[in-house]
This record gives structure tokens, sequence and C-alpha cells, in this order.
């Protein structure tokens, strides 16, 4: 019997500094997905705080952290839901770019954003390794928003084992033609499922792209969630993903099967 995994991602209209309010709608979104039967859950980048590098969004994303933490850890032990999310965190003096990953009954693991956009860099420390997990039999890897312009990443993530991407954003609609052909590329050159989870609108400065979409290792979008709030689902069928890497015939290029790291790793 093959693998299998039904995903869902929300995209969560994350108003700044209302962290009460975000939590609640991100919990209704989740009982819904949660009854649909999905076994993971993605939120986008800084989803509890509302996106930003102002001092009072990260004041308030700091306060109400552990709040956070403790919300996601028992609604995914309590469906038994791989959850995955954006959230600022602070260690000491020093503040992140996360997301945080919670798997039911385990205790939750952060990947902090190795490759920081524009402002970022003005209050965040960039991370220092990537993160890949095994979760229900499939390999997962995560990168966010900005790092799908990165190739590097997402191959590296996938030379790893990786075969379902997990990709919050926060992305600016200005760029949305950078976002969809990155979010392709990144799915047909690697062969693997990517998940996008991502803002939409406009809750202050910036307008977010939204169009939160599932696509398939040969670029196909399963799921697109348009402009508005609300959630996508896609079934993904995870043994798929070595015909795409390996197999040359139909739709599939099988890229795996034909590099050549000693041309380029040099």
């Amino acid at each position: 019997m093959g693998r299998t995994l039904s995903i869902g991602a929300v995209q969560l209209f994350s108003r700044p500094r209302e962290v009460g309010e975000n939590l609640e709608r991100a919990t209704t979104y989740f009982e819904l997905l949660a009854e649909k039967g999905v076994d993971a859950v993605v939120f986008p980048e800084m989803f509890n705080s509302g996106y930003g590098v102002d001092p009072e969004i990260l004041r308030i994303a700091d306060e109400t952290f552990d709040e956070t933490v403790e919300t996601l850890g028992a609604l995914a032990d309590e469906r038994e839901i791989l959850i995955v999310a954006g959230i600022a965190r602070r260690e000491q003096e020093t503040w992140f770019n996360s997301t945080i990953v919670v798997r039911p009954y385990v205790g939750p693991v952060f990947y902090d954003k190795t490759h920081l956009f524009r402002d970022e860099k003005k209050a965040f420390t960039p991370g220092k390794s990537f993160l890949s997990f095994e979760y229900r039999e499939v390999n997962f890897g995560v990168l966010m928003c900005f790092e799908i312009g990165f190739p590097e990443i997402s191959r590296r993530l996938c030379h790893e084992g990786a075969e379902v991407l997990l990709v919050p954003f926060a992305f600016g609609k200005e760029r949305t033609g950078i976002y969809t052909a990155a979010i392709s590329a990144r799915s047909i050159e690697n062969g693997v499922f990517l998940v996008a989870s991502s803002q939409p609108g406009k809750p202050g400065p910036i307008e977010f792209v939204g169009c939160s979409r599932v696509v398939h290792p040969s670029g196909r979008v399963l799921a697109d969630a348009g402009s508005a709030e609300g959630f996508i689902i896609a079934e993904l069928d995870v043994d798929q993903v070595k015909r795409y890497r390996y197999h040359e015939g139909g739709d599939s290029n099988g890229y795996f099967s034909n590099l050549r790291p000693e041309l380029y790793l040099k």
C-alpha cells in the first residue's frame, strides 16, 4: 500500500499585534481541517503576531510566545495532527524569524530562517542550519518565504531526503511573479511536493500575495487559495516523488538521475 498524506494549508489574514484574535481564527481553521481528516496543517510566516519588525510586534510576539506554543501543542496532541507555523521567537537578546514544528506528543522544534529579507536583517539573526524531519513515514523539509528564491536550500533538503517541502510565507503581492515561478521551479527541479501557506491582503503597510497552494512534483497546482482568507486541502501520493526524480518519460524529466555534482561542487 502506497504512502498518502492529506495536508491542509491555512491562508490567514494575520492582524499585526492581535495575537489573541489571530490564534482564535487559526484554531477555528485547524478544527475545520481536522474534521476533514488531514494529517498535517501549515500556517503562514509570523501567523500569530502578524508580519513585521516593529518593536511593538516583537514585544507582543514575545509576551504571547508560550501561549502560542502551548495552544499549538494542545491542538496537535488532541487531534494527532502535525502543525507547522511561522512564529517570531527570542533567545535571551537574540531574535529569530522561525518556523515551529509540532508533532503529536513530541516537544516542538524550530527552524530559524537562514536567509533574511530586507528589513528583517535589522531585527532578526539568521539561523545556522536547515531542518528536515520525518512524520508518518514521510520525509519533510522546511524553508521560509524569501528562501524560495534560493534553489540551494530546497535542493539540499531534498538531497537529505525531503519528499514534501513546507513553506510559511508573508510574500509581497508586488512580487507575485517571483512567488509563482519560484514555487513551481522548486517543485519541478527537485521532484518534490511543495506546500505554501501564505498571508493574504493588506493588514499593515505590506500587501501580501495570498495564493497559498500545493504543488505536485510535475509543477501542477493541486490546490490554490486565491486571494481570500481560508484554507486548502490536497491529497499527496508521496510515492510519486521517486518517479519524478529518477524516471525519464512523460511529464517527468528525472532530474536527480541526471545530476552531475562533480561539476557544481568544486
